[in-house]
């Protein structure tokens, strides 16, 4: 419930605590009402017709309490309709939690135990200091109805789960006796900021320059890896990069949480989600298995949201057996270290291939490495890197490259290398015009 001020009447109770168990008591009634209607079904997802008529049920217990408040002089409530928001997004909502996951301007949202909330807006995490829960309870059954459609289990025997919510938000929550003192909730709101490169351009994530190479190498079917750490904008690159795809392709989709938006972009798109087993230990769908499935479905390009187990072998030879212009995203520090991790996962795979082998795969298979980063001055999601992968050396089995753009540490611009790409025929060969930045005018009319 929100939190109201302390203030004393007399009898050494607080109103706010009159006033929270006055609501805890229409709330018990309004959902003792919804219970009879509609048994245990479920209404986190509701219509207008739906919502109007639970709204008016909400309006009319608070409208009896506040007559019967009036004839045998019981506390008042000082704003019914306040009383009634909270009562709606208690039983359907998100709680105290509801103005948080309204605001814009929060990315984040984590409880670290009912009387703890931060959010993470503005590239700085802030403590909430007027927002709490009444208990424990009331938090775990918030998260427990949240999770509810998902068939996920939640409980001491199962403390964890990570799900995805219908808005396309990110819901992980440990209970004890994983987590110590209390709950843990994290709710990573999903926020596109941008779905193309003209967008991303906008916002300063790279230079217009940067953005002409990148639409080019999509055009002309590139194999793209983007890495980064959480929250650096990888989801949000590879939507816009996706926007580039010519429309007449087809294209699948392969996540574990649906986060893409290239439906809104491409007609022929075709969107494939893992799950999770459910209570019964059973139903789970591997991003493996989507994968392998993916390449039934007659795809030009496959995009994998994010790979990080052994599915990086089936990927890797997808996209080296016609599905060329593929991409997908991961976690890495920079695009070195990316590509050493997708030989790691790779090399996980029940096959368990020897790592020259998938060093040599991956060199011939990836293309661009693009590295983002969340900048903690500017808090700007940045590109800060554009890796070229140029080949393998037997001698030392090590995946050869260069820098393409860079930041510059002296002025945090992205800077050409002065490098001229090897993928620059091959860019030619598709059909697609591209000229490096060193050209001059006269130059890139006569290319």
């Amino acid at each position: 419930m929100s939190v109201l001020a302390d203030t004393p009447t007399g009898f050494g109770v607080s109103l706010h605590s009159l006033a929270a168990a006055t609501e805890r008591t229409i709330h018990e009634r309004v959902r003792e009402e919804i219970s009879r209607r509609l048994g245990e079904r479920q209404l986190l997802t509701l219509d207008a017709r739906e919502e109007e008529r639970l709204h008016t049920l909400i309006r009319r217990h608070v409208t009896e309490y506040q007559r019967e408040a009036a004839h045998t002089n019981r506390l008042v409530l000082p704003d019914p309709e306040a009383t009634q928001r909270r009562i709606f997004h208690n039983l359907f909502g998100w709680g105290v939690l509801q103005p948080l996951v309204d605001d814009p301007g929060v990315e984040e949202i984590v409880c670290n135990g009912h009387g703890r909330i931060h959010t993470f807006r503005g590239g700085e995490w802030e403590f909430v200091e007027d927002l709490r829960f009444e208990s424990e309870e009331e938090l775990v059954e918030l998260i427990k109805r949240r999770i509810a459609p998902s068939g996920r289990r939640l409980d001491e025997a199962q403390p964890m789960a990570d799900v995805r919510l219908a808005d396309g938000s990110r819901l992980n929550v440990v209970l004890p006796p994983a987590a110590v003192g209390g709950a843990l909730v994290t709710i990573r709101k999903f926020v596109l900021r941008a779905q193309t490169l003209t967008g991303l351009l906008k916002l300063g994530t790279f230079t217009e320059e940067v953005g002409h190479f990148l639409s080019c190498a999509v055009r002309a079917r590139l194999n793209i890896l983007i890495s980064g750490s959480t929250g650096a904008g990888k989801t949000t690159l590879l939507n816009a990069l996706g926007s580039v795809v010519p429309p007449s392709e087809r294209v699948v989709t392969i996540e574990e949480t649906a986060e893409l938006a290239l439906a809104e972009h491409l007609p022929n798109c075709a969107a494939l989600q893992g799950r999770g087993a459910n209570q019964e230990g059973v139903g789970d769908i591997s991003i493996r298995e989507l994968v392998r499935n993916a390449l039934r479905m007659r795809p030009d390009r496959i995009v994998v949201g994010e790979v990080r187990g052994e599915e990086a072998l089936d990927m890797l030879q997808a996209m080296n057996t016609g599905h060329e212009g593929s991409l997908t995203t991961m976690h890495a520090a920079s695009a070195r270290d990316a590509l050493d991790r997708l030989v790691v996962l790779a090399s996980w795979a029940p096959e368990r291939p020897d790592e020259v082998t998938l060093a040599k795969t991956v060199a011939n298979t990836i293309d661009l490495v693009l590295q983002l980063r969340h900048d903690p001055v500017s808090y700007k999601r940045r590109l800060t890197q554009v890796f070229e992968v140029t080949g393998f050396e037997k001698e030392n089995g090590a995946i050869t490259g260069h820098d393409l753009w860079v930041v510059n540490r002296q002025d945090e611009r992205l800077r050409w290398t002065g490098v001229t790409p090897k993928c620059l025929e091959r860019i030619r060969a598709n059909g697609v015009t591209y000229a490096p930045p060193f050209l001059s005018g006269a130059q890139r009319d006569e290319r």
